[in-house]
């Protein structure tokens, strides 16, 4: 998600004004002149501005949320404000591990797709690089593989390959494997709510408790269910919005 309206989102949630998230950073960063200013975070929201380390670690403060999540949406916000592909930023960040992982689906070799869930990014510059036979190992360790891990990193994978050509498969999965869609889920909530793994999936496991949370949640999962590169976020976004739907008018009480 772009950091200017993940900044808009997290302050409408707490119904804040631009003038109001000015203020309780100047006062976070000691600094009750009021910097930074209104204007500076209507900026930051129209990506006029990208927010440095400095008031980054100040809005992740305010907003309760994590600091990585921040810096991670404004590192990919300011490549696509300075107009470079963003898959040239993720294969300088996640390049190297991305190379072993897809030698080693080549190979087919699944133990380093065993060994952790694959983030968002590596995921991408993975998808990129896999071909025909590479394609075919990845299904088959979708739908076949030992390890609920496994099965999900394939899933992953083939959902953000340029084309979508994978999307239909993916969802099948998604839609009949419950370990593939809990881990599927809880990974897209973490990354596009901002929150940490264990919160993700405590708001995947019961969305009734964050009744007071939903307009925000929805709206994270909105945007995301339009995401053109992942085919299983889309799904994953869709079940959520199904879920929080009932939840939006408690929100308002």
């Amino acid at each position: 998600m772009p950091i200017g309206a993940l900044i808009r989102d997290m302050r409408k949630a707490k119904q804040w004004t631009q003038v109001a998230l000015a203020g309780r950073l100047g006062e976070s960063a000691g600094r009750p002149d009021g910097s930074p200013s209104a204007d500076m975070v209507k900026r930051w929201e129209r990506e006029k501005v990208i927010p440095g380390p400095f008031w980054l670690s100040h809005l992740a403060k305010v907003f309760a949320i994590r600091l990585a999540q921040l810096e991670a949406e404004a590192r990919l916000s300011d490549v696509k404000r300075r107009s470079f592909l963003a898959l040239g930023t993720l294969v300088a960040a996640h390049g190297t591990l991305a190379g072993e992982l897809v030698s080693s689906v080549a190979m087919r070799d699944p133990g380093p797709l065993m060994a952790v869930q694959t983030t968002h990014g590596t995921d991408i510059v993975i998808a990129s690089w896999t071909d025909k036979a590479s394609t075919m190992n990845l299904r088959r360790w979708m739908n076949e593989g030992e390890a609920p891990i496994l099965r999900v990193n394939a899933a992953g994978i083939l959902a953000k390959q340029p084309g979508q050509d994978q999307a239909f498969e993916v969802a099948r999965v998604l839609e009949h494997d419950e370990e593939v869609r809990t881990l599927y889920i809880t990974a897209v909530t973490s990354r596009v709510c901002a929150l940490d793994w264990t919160t993700a999936g405590r708001v995947v496991r019961t969305p009734s408790a964050y009744a007071q949370q939903a307009h925000f949640l929805a709206s994270r999962f909105s945007a995301e269910a339009l995401n053109p590169r992942d085919a299983g976020a889309r799904w994953c976004s869709f079940v959520m919005l199904r879920e929080l739907s009932p939840l939006i008018g408690w929100s308002q009480a």
